[in-house]
């Protein structure tokens, strides 16, 4: 009879087990990432360039978050360099880099005048991620994103150099690129002369730094920081000094806040990312979530922003009263959490009730 007992549970979990396994591992929500880097301000203040990374996952759920808090599934991916014009408050996209393969990547905006020069590259270098990946998804990046660009601002006019290197810097007189070039053990100082289109290396360093910055100091010196110390390095006769020359290697730079508060008001959508068609839910159960609080603040933004325009005065109200009672039915201790973390969502509800 025990015999039996233990049989019947031994297949009663056999059958349980498929369902365990086969049940969704992800919540039923997104968690919504949005950074910036890389931002540059024109001289005259009205313009900003810069790095958007945009990605939106759904966080594992239950067992599937240990023994390391799980792996996110990723439903929408994105990089794109912009231009944001602070006085019309409208948003450019320069290009898009898409969904790129790899985490660790060198991102770099220089501003000369109305020229800028840019570039996004692997932490490796091209050359490596050819070599020692191939994929046919990283070959395809490799050939459409392989290189630097420059970009004239007044003319809208985008050039791209199908170069393996990073951290471009125009010459004050635009005639010339300097650039940084890595292969497995070395990195080095190369020039592109944008009027024979000659390409040549002018140094090499016993340095894998990934983070040397570039400045030009006029049209034929570049200054340039190795393992700490500033060189000045004369393109014309090939020569190379260590300076003690105080150099500006980020000019027209401006702090990631500034560009976060200044680009607030632009909308998920407006970013390239629609979530009732990447993320298919009824209204009813996208409010649903703003109500429990489910996913981070963006995606709740996000959901607010999609369903606003049909949304009346009314509707805000209502989500915002049955926040009040979720809350309420809630003990002491989750009431105040509560409380403090719907803080910032009820101030975005409360913002269409203006």
């Amino acid at each position: 009879m025990i015999f039996k007992n233990k049989k019947r549970i031994i297949v009663s979990l056999a059958m349980l087990l498929p369902l365990f396994f086969f049940t969704s591992c992800y919540e039923n929500y997104l968690i919504i990432t949005s950074d910036f880097s890389s931002p540059v301000i024109s001289a005259d203040s009205n313009k900003i360039f810069f790095f958007h990374y945009l990605e939106a996952s759904q966080p594992p759920k239950g067992i599937s978050r240990f023994p390391d808090g799980g792996t996110h599934y990723s439903i929408y991916r994105n990089v794109s360099m912009y231009a944001y014009d602070i006085n019309q408050e409208q948003l450019t996209k320069i290009l898009n880099f898409g969904k790129l393969p790899f985490n660790q990547k060198i991102d770099h905006i220089a501003l000369r005048k109305d020229q800028l020069v840019f570039s996004l590259s692997p932490l490796m270098g091209w050359q490596r991620l050819k070599k020692y990946y191939s994929d046919s998804t990283y070959q395809t990046i490799y050939n459409e994103f392989i290189g630097f660009y420059q970009y004239n601002i007044a003319q809208e006019k985008l050039t791209r150099f199908r170069i393996d290197g990073f951290y471009p810097e125009l010459s004050p007189n635009e005639n010339q690129i300097v650039f940084l070039k890595r292969d497995s053990t070395n990195l080095s100082l190369w020039l592109h002369d944008l009027n024979t289109a000659i390409t040549e290396e002018l140094k090499k360093f016993d340095d894998d730094s990934p983070l040397n910055p570039i400045e030009w100091k006029d049209t034929t010196h570049v200054f340039v920081r190795v393992d700490g110390n500033v060189y000045e390095f004369d393109t014309k006769n090939k020569t190379w000094q260590k300076t003690t020359e105080i150099v500006e290697f980020y000019p027209n730079k401006i702090p990631i806040r500034q560009v976060k508060e200044l680009t607030s008001e632009v909308s998920f959508s407006n970013w390239g990312f629609h979530l009732p068609d990447l993320f298919p839910k009824s209204k009813k159960q996208f409010i649903e979530d703003i109500i429990c609080l489910n996913g981070n603040l963006n995606y709740r933004k996000a959901i607010i922003q999609s369903f606003a325009p049909e949304l009346s005065k009314e509707d805000f109200k209502d989500i915002l009263n049955q926040m009040n009672k979720y809350e309420s039915r809630l003990d002491d201790y989750e009431q105040t959490k509560y409380n403090y973390y719907s803080k910032e969502t009820r101030d975005l509800l409360k913002d269409h009730l203006k």
